[in-house]
């Protein structure tokens, strides 16, 4: 009880640290400043170490990967749309703090699992959380790399990396090996190349980034929810028709919204 007391506090600190770091560099006098926005990925680096604490092997990247990028995602994005309402702001910062707060208890679960070498009940509450914060992650990060204007081939080159990256992280979390199945390298080259040909379409459309992004990264949720149901082996057409729609659906909101 007094471990697990001690962990959340933890978790609490470092998920109070990094949002308050976020709200920092949100300041006028700072909001322009892109290498001190860039710090906030680099200060999330030590505090997932303290934080989770005794990562080793494959841990090392698995583990970190998406708190880091989720702060690379927010910091870029806070630095992109400075002009945002005051509870937009707020909103966008508990988001984050909430958003945070859960993913560092999810990637506490897997690294308890991975100790004892057994599932643990959380295990059901972990994977929707890793799964969920890998949708946001994607979203804000395809976002900003159309803020960047990159051009469509340097873009595309993002995207996939960017996806490729995700999705082999997420994918890595329903075996918990110590090394990435060869199976997953290439499933996640598939999504990745699949939202390649969803990006190269959507460049023929006007439309803001935020809403390119947030319909793109929709459809990465689709793509990598019906590939974590094939591998957990209880893919079914109902649920490909669901993710399908709900792809669909985003994408009609956003574009003629």
């Amino acid at each position: 009880m007094v471990f697990f007391s001690t962990k959340r506090l933890k978790i609490l600190i470092s998920a109070a640290i990094l949002t308050g770091g976020l709200i920092f560099t949100s300041l006028p006098d700072y909001h322009h400043q892109l290498w001190l926005v860039l710090s906030l990925p680099v200060l999330s680096l030590p505090l997932t170490f303290w934080t989770l604490g005794g990562l080793r092997g494959i841990e090392l990247i698995t583990l970190t990967m998406l708190p880091l990028f989720l702060a690379v995602g927010a910091s870029l994005g806070q630095y992109f749309y400075p002009n945002f309402q005051p509870y937009v702001k707020f909103f966008s910062w508990m988001a984050y703090f909430g958003v945070l707060y859960l993913l560092f208890l999810a990637l506490n679960v897997f690294k308890v699992e991975r100790r004892r070498g057994e599932a643990i009940p959380l295990e059901k509450a972990a994977k929707p959380a890793v799964f969920v914060s890998t949708f946001l992650t994607a979203f804000l990060l395809l976002t900003v790399i159309y803020k960047f204007q990159l051009g469509a081939a340097l873009s595309a080159l993002a995207v996939f990396g960017t996806v490729f990256l995700l999705a082999l992280g997420d994918f890595w979390f329903l075996d918990l090996a110590d090394l990435i199945d060869r199976r997953f390298f290439a499933a996640a080259a598939i999504v990745g190349l699949t939202l390649v040909q969803i990006s190269l379409a959507f460049s023929f459309f006007p439309w803001k980034s935020h809403l390119r992004g947030l319909s793109e990264a929709v459809f990465f949720y689709a793509a990598l929810g019906i590939s974590r149901a094939y591998y957990e082996k209880h893919l079914k057409s109902s649920i490909v028709w669901e993710y399908i729609l709900i792809s669909l659906a985003v994408f009609l909101f956003a574009r003629f919204i």
